[in-house]
């Protein structure tokens, strides 16, 4: 023990061990090699502009799930799905999802899953994976709805 120390705890004893412990926790809390793999709470629009960045990430999106014939997405909101901005969605397969039916479609949910850089993207065996029904990247693959914030919308007339 350092002479500063012996100055602070005179009669040793339990005071020093409890400083010794202490030490040793937070030099075990820092130097240790696991990463906490926390859930990304982000919007469509931030994935579909930089997919690259999220691919593989655990993430929780609120935005409008699309089940239609040639459209199966996420979008950030209802405006953005009715102005047909497809650069601010991204691809869900809604029919691998459990609880998701097409009754579901143009509804605001809390969805979370695993983001997926695939559609349009250079595979490493050289292929193009393609999909004529993805508004975006993706898919964000089958997890959950945390919860559903809305009924469903009325179709968009220019979607028609």
């Amino acid at each position: 023990m350092t002479r500063a120390a012996s100055k602070l705890f005179p009669r040793g004893g339990f005071a020093r061990m409890a400083v010794a412990a202490a030490a040793c926790l937070v030099a075990a809390c820092a130097t240790s090699p696991h990463r906490i793999n926390r859930i990304a709470k982000v919007n469509p629009a931030s994935i579909a502009s930089a997919p690259a960045t999220w691919d593989g990430r655990q993430v929780e999106i609120v935005g409008l799930v699309v089940w239609e014939a040639g459209n199966l997405g996420l979008y950030q909101s209802y405006g953005a799905y009715c102005r047909r901005a497809e650069l601010g969605a991204i691809h869900a397969r809604w029919q691998e999802w459990p609880g998701v039916t097409q009754k579901d479609s143009r509804r605001r949910a809390i969805v979370r899953g695993v983001f997926r850089n695939r559609v349009g993207v250079k595979q490493p065996d050289g292929s193009t994976v393609t999909s004529a029904d993805a508004p975006g990247p993706g898919p964000l693959e089958p997890g959950m709805i945390v919860r559903w914030l809305s009924e469903p919308q009325r179709p968009c007339p220019n979607r028609q």
